[in-house]
């Protein structure tokens, strides 16, 4: 049988705590927010190996704002009116499955949501100079990028396409809206090419 430690490291920098425990909604609901799929776990540990920790190597400590998401959570946050997921597509789910033992992502792997706060110089981090860091010199499968002061999603999983994605939010609704989108050797163009 598959067993854990919530508190064992996932990474140099990392507890699978960490990455579990890091929404305000879990820990607002007391519920229990963890992977039942060992591949979960693995994949867990290689988002924060191969993507997290060369992050916070390069530009110091990272603040996780959303993490792993259990069924159980993607339920609570789609009540809200805003809800901002999508657990189909967004692999905050990882390997995990619905009641009818289906996978709820196909796309499998991993997601974070992450920000810099401060930089040691204590200046705003410009998200956009760390996306377009993370496209020159990582290899990711998904990066969404939601303006220069805000979380940025990035994702780990088996396709490793390279592949981002720009939105806007619009100001009268809040809904997240698409804009530029690129792909391998184009990331990097698109996340120099937006003004937000």
């Amino acid at each position: 049988m598959f067993t854990y430690n919530i508190n064992g490291k996932a990474s140099r920098h990392f507890t699978y705590a960490n990455l579990i425990n890091c929404g305000s909604t879990a820990q607002l609901h007391q519920i229990e927010n963890l992977p039942k799929q060992p591949d979960t776990w693995r994949a867990l540990s290689a988002l924060a190996t191969k993507l997290l920790d060369p992050i916070v190597d390069r530009f110091g400590p990272i603040t996780l704002t959303y993490g792993f998401c259990s069924p159980e959570l993607a339920r609570l946050i789609a009540k809200n009116p805003n809800p901002h997921i999508a657990p189909q597509l967004d692999q905050h789910c990882s390997h995990e499955t619905n009641k009818n033992q289906k996978i709820i992502c196909d796309r499998l792997g991993a997601a974070c949501d992450f920000t810099l706060l401060n930089s040691p110089a204590g200046t705003p981090i410009d998200m956009q100079q760390v996306a377009a860091w993370i496209c020159e010199h990582l290899k990711f499968d998904r990066l969404y990028y939601y303006g220069k002061d805000r979380p940025l999603h990035i994702s780990i999983g088996p396709q490793m396409n390279q592949f981002i994605q720009t939105m806007k939010t619009n100001a009268d609704t809040g809904h997240r809206v698409p804009s530029k989108k690129g792909r391998g050797l184009t990331a990097f163009s698109v996340i120099k090419q937006v003004d937000y």
